[in-house]
């Protein structure tokens, strides 16, 4: 397109100038952008059009679409490229960049969040253990653009907040020295987010059909492997064991816990081998599945303040923050009354096909819940809300009330929803596991 032409050339022979400096990269290809402005001179569904009708389409950098739904590439540069990226659901993942450039809304809006990461440990060149820290969090409109830094003084993701979201990337090509690019999985692990190991992909593999199929020796077989596996290979299984172990519906309604002693055996000979490098595992696995979590109520969901609400609780993990959000996109509202509101009716909306009483999965979400979840966003202790109550309600409901506040209190406070609002990221048991991820271990 005759845009994007310009644009490319406009960026090319301003790098040019700089003897393609990566340095100043990011501030020519903002600039770029600042001054032509994409948002509202390009069309997004335009650029379909031409997609479907040009015979000169530029190479394409990511045929397989791992980046965008679709990714299209609009500009092919020596050292660098223009695309385009359209979001449906997609959202990214805490990452860093192995490039750097810019980037630009072009339609819809995200909330951008900025992480450092303090290593504690670097396992191998492909691993690290640390503590990944939110630095800041922004909302982002149509015509914003922000550049982007290689390397780790730029951690940061976006959620996608329109359905769909657009945006469009100047970046250059590959940084040897910005390499490996890695993807941050809170509250511990970096991980190579391109590296693959075969041997361990068919590890995990082989004990897979060990459980799925019930094998009598499957616990046997997987801490021979545990008892002599590499850290990476290790939490790759334990994640494995974990999820067909611990999540049985069956044990956990007749109050079994068979699965849960075998894992905790299995658990104990990574322990054996690795040290206390194995204490990270569990708490960056509860975040992987509070996350999915998040993602599959998202799947259900079309609201533009609702996705809003999923996006804050998937990304910020303090009360405060939160509520200072919604103020700052609903500057008119009580920011607690309006999170109390969309969790009505959230409650209200059932899953299309789905078996669950409403899209946030919660079966007892009753007006004392609602209550009880009220005086927990305005900061207040399970006591507090006893009090609250009996200057509400009369002496019959209050007695009620009083005997489900504890109970609700602690649902709530552990719930995957909500439980990153009430954590106390300084507790003890986080300082402890981080001093033991950072020892070399025997």
């Amino acid at each position: 397109m005759q845009f994007f032409h310009e644009l490319g050339s406009l960026v090319e022979q301003s790098w040019r100038d700089e003897d393609y400096c990566e340095e100043v990269f990011p501030e020519l290809a903002e600039q770029a952008m600042t001054k032509m402005i994409p948002y509202g001179k390009v069309d997004p569904w335009e650029i379909i059009r031409w997609v479907n009708t040009t015979t000169q389409l530029p190479e394409q950098q990511d045929v397989a679409g791992r980046f965008g739904n679709p990714p299209i590439t609009l500009f092919n540069g020596p050292r660098f490229y223009i695309d385009v990226y359209y979001w449906l659901d997609g959202s990214t993942s805490i990452h860093q960049h192995a490039f750097c450039g810019a980037f630009h809304v072009l339609l819809g809006s995200s909330l951008h969040s900025k992480y450092s990461f303090e290593e504690k440990r670097k396992v191998n060149a492909h691993l690290s253990t640390g503590r990944i820290s939110l630095n800041s969090v922004e909302l982002l409109k149509e015509g914003d653009t922000r550049q982007i830094l290689p390397g780790k003084g730029y951690i940061h993701s976006l959620f996608h907040l329109d359905r769909p979201s657009v945006s469009v990337t100047i970046r250059s090509r590959s940084m040897p020295d910005a390499t490996p690019q890695y993807d941050y999985h809170k509250p511990y692990l970096a991980k190579n987010a391109f590296f693959e190991s075969p041997a361990t992909i068919k590890r995990v593999q082989c004990a897979e059909l060990l459980l799925s199929m019930k094998h009598p020796k499957a616990d046997e077989l997987i801490a021979e492997l545990l008892s002599c596996a590499d850290f990476q290979t290790t939490f790759a299984i334990i994640e494995v064991t974990r999820n067909h172990l611990t999540r049985d519906v069956v044990e956990r309604t007749f109050g079994v816990a068979r699965g849960q002693e075998r894992f905790d055996a299995l658990l104990d000979i990574a322990r054996r081998r690795h040290g206390d490098l194995v204490d990270i595992i569990l708490p960056v696995i509860d975040e992987v599945q509070r996350q999915l979590n998040i993602y599959h109520r998202r799947g259900h969901i079309t609201s533009n303040e609702h996705r809003f609400f999923l996006a804050l609780l998937l990304n910020v993990p303090d009360r405060k923050l939160l509520l200072d959000l919604v103020k700052q996109r609903f500057p008119s509202n009580d920011p607690v009354d309006t999170v109390i509101n969309w969790v009505e009716e959230l409650a209200a909306t059932r899953p299309l096909g789905g078996a669950e009483k409403n899209v946030l999965g919660i079966e007892d979400l009753d007006d004392d819940y609602l209550f009880v979840f009220q005086g927990m966003l305005e900061g207040l202790s399970s006591e507090e809300i006893k009090e609250a109550a009996s200057r509400e309600f009369p002496p019959e409901e209050l007695r009620r009330l009083e005997s489900r506040v504890q109970e609700l209190y602690h649902s709530i406070r552990h719930s995957l929803l909500f439980k990153s609002l009430f954590f106390d990221s300084s507790g003890v048991a986080q300082q402890g596991v981080m001093a033991g991820a950072g020892r070399e271990t025997t």
